[in-house]
């Protein structure tokens, strides 16, 4: 069979073109906006944090973030969105450790597969506090364990949804004190915070830069906070720790995910634009302004520390009994 050698010749240099194209696309990752899906309501953590950072990651990565809330079904609803979209790097999602932690754990069934959310990098890490409202009679986490005990009638606390931190934490805090405070599920912190200052829950536990205006307003109080050592800028505040209630410490940490199958290279790239900037100053005393602490991490290690944390919620869920609707 004899091969027309100028047919060859262009069929050799439409490979070598289209092969040049593709190189190039992947080398010129991101060329457009990026969308950010947070799978929590706005004004909470999440939402908090990733709006934080957003603009920092546009200066750097020198396109659009565009931030999507996405809330609901404890982040179920976001992070199937999300592992639905194309792996092209131009859909990601930022949210806490419960949706590739605590998830897997509580749900026999869920929307998404964990194995399709590929980490992408950690942001940040934060202490969970539990806070009440101002008007409340009580100005210590011991004077509120007196509080829940002899308080005749119903109390509830607040969470933001079904096997979140804050349920976690609210069922130790009635195995542990020997309350029985009732769960109410929010789709968000800042919706439960605003119910604790209206008088509907007793309490809740919003990380700090979810509430720092309403403390500083003197509309609520923080009690004790879950992280190792006291937030600089709550100094009076106690850890959960030194109270002698370390089973409550399920703090949260935030981080990036990229649907399965996403080029390594892409993950890269974003995985550098969040070592660049948790390497900014400016960046990094913001997150300590809100009670955060940094927390940049590899591809890698974002995986292990996964693997990490479900072993401790294992732990936690066991203590609590914890159960959801499947």
């Amino acid at each position: 069979m004899k091969v027309n050698k100028t047919f060859l010749s262009t069929l050799v240099l439409f490979a070598g073109a289209l092969g040049l194209t593709q190189q190039v696309s992947a080398e010129t990752y991101p060329s457009r906006a990026i969308k950010i899906i947070v799978p929590y309501a706005p004004g909470g953590g999440a939402d908090s944090f990733a709006r934080l950072a957003a603009p920092d990651l546009e200066k750097i990565l020198g396109v659009t973030l565009v931030i999507e809330n996405l809330s609901g079904a404890n982040t179920a609803i976001g992070a199937q969105s999300m592992a639905r979209s194309k792996p092209d790097g131009y859909t990601l999602m930022f949210t806490t450790d419960s949706t590739a932690v605590a998830n897997p754990l509580l749900y026999k069934s869920l929307t998404y597969k964990p194995e399709d959310l590929v980490p992408v990098g950690t942001l940040n890490e934060v202490g969970l506090g539990i806070v009440v409202a101002d008007k409340l009679p009580v100005k210590t986490f011991k004077e509120l364990v007196e509080y829940t005990k002899n308080y005749k009638g119903n109390l509830a606390y607040g969470s933001y949804g079904l096997g979140s931190q804050a349920h976690m934490m609210g069922e130790a805090y009635n195995k542990v004190t020997g309350s029985n405070l009732v769960h109410v599920p929010y789709k968000g912190s800042a919706p439960a915070v605003t119910d604790v200052m209206a008088g509907q829950v007793l309490f809740t536990f919003p990380a700090l830069i979810t509430v720092r205006g309403n403390i500083q307003a003197e509309k609520i109080r923080m009690l004790a906070v879950t992280s190792s050592t006291r937030l600089p800028s709550l100094p009076d505040v106690p850890t959960f720790k030194e109270l002698g209630y370390e089973k409550m410490s399920v703090g949260a940490w935030y981080g990036y995910f990229a649907p399965k199958e996403t080029p390594a290279s892409v993950i890269k790239t974003f995985n550098d634009a969040l070592a660049k900037l948790l390497k900014d100053k400016t960046f990094v005393d913001k997150l300590i302004e809100r009670g955060a602490i940094p927390l940049a991490s590899t591809p890698e290690e974002m995986t292990l520390l996964i693997e990490k944390e479900k072993k401790f919620i294992a732990e936690v869920l066991q203590m609590t009994q914890i159960t959801v609707d499947e």
